[in-house]
């Protein structure tokens, strides 16, 4: 998809892109084969050619954030496929809600093969050399969120391109928490692990710091349930997008979630759901 977009050129919007689609130039290549066909004044054209020149050198480069930087968030969805060999689903637990006044506890890591988890006070300082091995990163609201808390703690500039999937999800309808989104598209959690949020994973931390038992391993199952779900929530979004173009893309597999190597421990989450006040139902479920 990537190569068949042209909004990350200077002066192209949405409806400018409609029109080079319609006049048959759905790819970069096409166009500079034929810029001529484009609904373009001349010296536009040569601007775009040029730009897409150096659209192509960028993209043998494989920097993804060169097209990052130029596109809207809401369309960031596009880069995917030509940079899903090194894309990184990721989401973080915390002591609180503000970067400025609270700390990372856990950073939840999936790179489409093996999840895997970062702790404070065990490998939280490996997160910095692990994660330059990718060039894409996907979160579901990252950049208000996980990004400027990472950036801040951990003194990283995360200069990797970025997909955060509220935006095209919200474009597409989706609104709302992760979990709730995950419900209407049949994207289940594990039994009452569906019931536990944010605030649940502050207070299993603080369990986790006095000690209890099944306290880090319940929360590390938590987080990477947020993570795990994260491919299938990026392919409906790229399925959807692509099925109202005017000219076909192959769509994406929808991904299965892999096994993570962490369980929860039913009294830790019964605990969790009493202080927070959740019903949680047949108490058999947790037992």
């Amino acid at each position: 998809m990537l190569t068949s977009t042209f909004q990350h050129i200077h002066g192209i919007g949405e409806k400018t892109e409609k029109k080079i689609w319609a006049a048959g130039l759905t790819s970069w290549q096409t166009f500079l084969d034929a810029p001529r066909r484009a609904p373009l004044r001349q010296e536009q054209r040569d601007a775009v050619c040029r730009q897409l020149e150096q659209s192509l050198h960028h993209l043998r480069r494989r920097d993804a954030q060169y097209f990052s930087q130029r596109l809207a968030p809401a369309l960031h969805w596009r880069l995917y496929p030509e940079f899903c060999g090194r894309v990184a689903y990721l989401d973080i637990e915390t002591t609180g809600t503000s970067p400025h006044e609270c700390a990372i506890t856990v950073i939840g890591v999936y790179d489409g093969h093996q999840p895997r988890a970062y702790v404070q006070g065990h490998n939280l300082a490996c997160f910095g050399a692990d994660i330059e091995e990718f060039s894409l990163l996907v979160t579901y609201n990252g950049q208000a969120f996980d990004l400027p808390f990472i950036r801040r703690e951990l003194g990283l500039p995360l200069r990797q391109a970025h997909i955060d999937l509220r935006h095209p999800l919200a474009a597409l309808g989706y609104t709302g928490g992760l979990k709730k989104i995950e419900q209407r598209l049949g994207l289940e959690r594990e039994g009452p692990l569906a019931l536990l949020d944010g605030w649940c994973a502050v207070l299993l931390w603080q369990y986790h710091v006095q000690g209890q038992a099944g306290a880090l391993e319940t929360l590390l199952r938590y987080n990477l349930e947020d993570v795990i779900h994260l491919p299938a929530l990026l392919a409906e979004v790229y399925n959807t997008r692509i099925k109202r173009l005017p000219f076909w893309l192959p769509g994406l597999a929808f991904p299965q979630p892999p096994a993570i190597p962490f369980d929860y421990d039913p009294a830790v989450v019964r605990r969790v759901l009493r202080a927070t006040g959740k019903d949680f139902g047949d108490q058999s479920e947790i037992s």
